[in-house]
């Protein structure tokens, strides 16, 4: 999930119509290994009907590292400019601003060239009609402009794309504060450490390549210990430490719920600790090079991006993680090196899900999905429901609750909503969220909860977008709030975005050249 020369051929053979390159380095045919996939070694002990081949051997060995070769080549970048000529082991022993604001600027000259080139190439550039027009956008909606698809580099009528600048911004800089913290205690000699490279030769090119694995298995646990351990209704109370987080710090990320290359590191501060605790711990408790700790650390940083482009190939083709922002309870890691959303049932096939819409997941999972407006401070891009829609044009029948309360089954189930009777039994099937969580409130009065869930979201709007048919009538002698209008603030701007992210640039580049 990373961005590479096959990405940039495979978008420029887009927009003049050519054969999409099948080759790691944009040939049009793979330089090698073009049957591999088809050279059988042995069965799968994971996955059933799938059966190893060299083409495995090669992904697990060499594809899996040259993939992030970029990670690796600014890892190694930072590495010439800041610490190669060994004058850190001085400068750093001491907190002073000139080697912790270079270490600073370079992180942000990073955000400055790498997520926002990827930004401009998948969503201003042509590079983004091309990819429209042949259906690789995940979710056809422009994130950022919905009405004229047309998206800005910093700016964006919906304020998706200001979020996810600040908050990117919020986690570079954090990034760079665990580089300066670590260059001081190896300065100062109080964590193991050794800087040369080539002394250990074996032990220091295994720990560059053990990072692809562990990367993947750290963010696989930090990721899953965010989300709902039991139900996402639940908290603290009830001993469910993920739903709280979740609550209260990772559906911040799920805001992007229709995510482009900013929102992969769009994230709370809190788990921004937590997602860096990749390249945190391991120094702690092994003898590593810094060589090491900055590869983890820039994995961490650019990995992202292509993973959330929400484009297919030849875009990022993060297409499962994709379906994870779209669904939630699905797809908590990457199936590398091992899937182990496969082993414990939360494993959503892409492939199938687009061509049948169905879930490959277990019973748990299919009873926690929901829909992308259902989080709590969910800023919601668009009206889902116009509270003037077609089914309350006409006559008006009006109902007892009593009448309303007759109505909770799956064949027929009823609800109220700010005084209006909806009938929700075609649109049970399909709530993302499955049909438990609508027939919790059949035929009672759903206001307070629904409110509560979707007042940023687009409120009573939602129900004329994804149940124009669903309203029959009134509540006989309603006396409560009406649906509240679509707020005038809604799709503004909230969060600074590059008003936040270039003036801290420049604070860092002066202070960086400053005698």
């Amino acid at each position: 999930m990373t961005y590479g020369i096959k990405t940039v051929a495979g978008g420029v053979a887009l927009l003049k119509k050519r054969a999409l390159p099948k080759g790691f380095f944009g040939t049009v045919e793979p330089l090698y290994g073009a049957t591999w996939a088809s050279k059988r070694i042995c069965g799968s002990f994971i996955e059933k009907d799938k059966e190893w081949t060299v083409a495995d051997v090669y992904t697990y060995l060499w594809g899996a590292h040259t993939g992030h070769a970029l990670e690796f080549l600014v890892a190694l970048l930072c590495y010439g400019l800041l610490y190669s000529d060994g004058a850190w082991i001085d400068e750093a022993k001491e907190w002073r601003i000139g080697w912790v604001s270079r270490i600073v600027l370079f992180n942000l000259c990073c955000e400055l060239v790498i997520p926002m080139f990827w930004h401009y190439w998948s969503y201003v550039s042509p590079i983004y009609a091309a990819y429209t027009d042949a259906g690789v956008k995940m979710t056809p909606t422009n994130q950022y402009e919905p009405e004229t698809g047309k998206a800005g580099m910093f700016t964006s009528s919906t304020g998706q794309l200001e979020r996810e600048i600040t908050f990117t911004t919020l986690g570079w800089l954090q990034s760079a504060g665990w580089q300066c913290l670590f260059t001081h205690l190896w300065a100062c000699n109080l964590l193991p450490h050794y800087v040369n490279f080539c002394a250990h030769p074996v032990y220091s090119v295994l720990g560059l390549c053990v990072v692809t694995y562990w990367r993947e298995i750290h963010f696989y646990f930090g990721h899953r210990g965010m989300h709902p351990w039991f139900d996402r209704k639940y908290g603290l109370m009830n001993g469910d430490i993920g739903a709280f987080l979740y609550r209260h710090v990772h559906s911040l990320h799920h805001k992007s719920y229709n995510p482009g290359p900013w929102s992969g590191l769009c994230m709370h501060p809190v788990e921004h600790l937590i997602y860096y605790s990749c390249a945190t711990l391991p120094p702690l408790f092994i003898c590593v090079h810094p060589l090491h700790f900055l590869y983890c650390k820039f994995h961490a940083d650019i990995a992202p991006i292509g993973g959330h482009d929400g484009m297919e190939e030849p875009g990022g083709k993060g297409d499962f993680h994709w379906l994870h922002h779209m669904k939630f309870e699905c797809n908590y890691g990457v199936p590398f090196p091992v899937n182990l959303d496969l082993l414990l049932g939360t494993w959503a096939d892409y492939d199938i899900f687009k061509k049948t819409g169905e879930l490959t997941v277990s019973t748990w999972a299919q009873g926690q999905m929901h829909e992308c407006g259902e989080e709590e401070g969910n800023d919601k891009k668009v009206p889902l429901l116009d509270a003037e829609s077609p089914a309350t044009k006409g006559a008006i029948q009006e109902y007892d609750m009593s009448e309303v309360a007759k109505h909770t089954n799956v064949g027929d189930c009823w609800i109220a909503l700010y005084g209006k009777v909806l009938n929700v039994t075609k649109f049970l099937n399909n709530h993302p969220g499955g049909t438990k969580v609508i027939l919790d409130m059949a035929g009672k009065d759903a206001t307070g909860e629904f409110s509560m869930i979707h007042a940023t979201s687009g409120g009573f709007s939602l129900v004329a977008k994804w149940a124009p048919d669903a309203e029959i009538g009134v509540v006989s002698g309603y006396d409560g709030p009406a649906p509240p209008a679509p707020s005038s603030q809604a799709g503004k701007p909230m969060q600074p975005g590059a008003l936040l992210f270039f003036p801290v640039l420049a604070i860092a580049a002066y202070l960086a050249m400053s005698p």
